[in-house]
């Protein structure tokens, strides 16, 4: 990760990280005492069937896939394009205090926008980079029950910590974590309500 210094007129910068591996054996998957998160809120009801053209479901989906997944006073993404593609990097700004960032980033693995088992999901799923301060894989969706009209956002991960500042303030490190995903819960379940959303 870096260190953002906006007061010393610090910027992040995405080609830092494009040629960066993967997290150090993140492919090997998850050991048996990694963090498994399942964060998910129900945030609208549409009409049965597919996604409604400009509903709740289209609304979310446009900002997962322009990584807008957390309120921008908790992280900000650096993308070089949007929506989101298989392959690139994502660039993920967490404010951590006042006029000091933290800069990290992940690779895409897979984007996903279809029905299976009369769900519709929406969004992507990507692989820490190294120098992360988490190693790990995250997807994020919004998915459409379409016989029952529920529209659920969801955030399903497993971690563990990337390096060794990481390790040491686990206990913190862990806490953030999770107040991270919460927040995202309820800006994403803000936005499923905001009309017009679309149009920006």
């Amino acid at each position: 990760m870096q260190w953002i210094l906006k007061v010393l007129g610090g910027k992040p910068r995405l080609q830092d990280w494009e040629n960066r591996p993967a997290s150090l054996k993140v492919e090997q998957g998850p050991r048996p005492k990694d963090n498994r998160d399942c964060f998910e809120r129900e945030v609208a009801k549409e009409a049965l069937g597919v996604p409604e053209q400009g509903g709740p479901h289209q609304r979310v989906a446009k900002s997962i896939m322009a990584y807008e997944i957390f309120p921008p006073e908790v992280v900000s993404p650096i993308l070089h394009r949007s929506p989101i593609q298989v392959g690139d990097t994502v660039g993920i700004l967490f404010h951590f205090l006042p006029g000091v960032d933290l800069f990290c980033g992940a690779i895409v693995l897979e984007c996903f926008d279809e029905a299976r088992d009369e769900i519709w999901r929406t969004g992507f799923k990507y692989r820490t980079l190294s120098g992360h301060p988490e190693l790990g894989e995250e997807t994020f969706s919004v998915e459409k029950n379409m016989n029952t009209g529920t529209v659920i956002v969801a955030l399903r991960s497993w971690s563990r910590a990337g390096t060794w500042l990481t390790w040491l303030a686990w206990p913190y490190t862990r806490y953030s974590q999770i107040r991270a995903n919460k927040s995202a819960l309820a800006y994403l379940a803000k936005l499923a309500v905001q009309k017009g959303s679309l149009s920006k």
